[in-house]
């Protein structure tokens, strides 16, 4: 086995713990013992700017949510193409007829078509 990367694995927040500690604050928010540390929050610098936040925080989890799925199939196609690269040196090492097989192979794949 031959080692491809020498990137440390990425840590990846969880998002669903994220929405939930912000649904918390959103219902904690609106109960009645909290309206006046909530009016406070409010009325200091900056308060209304912490309040967009939180609405914001779950449209925010989806966006990452996408990004990393689309970063997952960007990272799988870049694998294949590596194997398929490696199969055709390791073809034209071997002197097959059409190396380049592989490569077109994958990249028909990639595009959906039918090779």
């Amino acid at each position: 086995m031959v080692i491809t990367s020498t990137t440390r694995p990425i840590r990846q927040t969880d998002l669903q713990e994220v929405r939930d500690h912000c649904a918390y604050l959103i219902r904690f928010a609106d109960q009645p013992s909290a309206r006046p540390f909530v009016s406070a929050l409010l009325t200091i610098p900056h308060g209304s700017a912490l309040a967009g936040v939180l609405v914001a925080v779950p449209d925010l989890c989806d966006e990452i949510e996408g990004l990393r799925e689309a970063l997952t199939a960007i990272r799988l196609d870049h694998h294949n193409l590596t194997a398929a690269v490696r199969a055709t040196l390791a073809a034209h090492r071997e002197g097959e007829d059409d190396p380049l097989y592989y490569v077109r192979d994958e990249l028909s794949a990639q595009r959906g078509e039918i090779p």
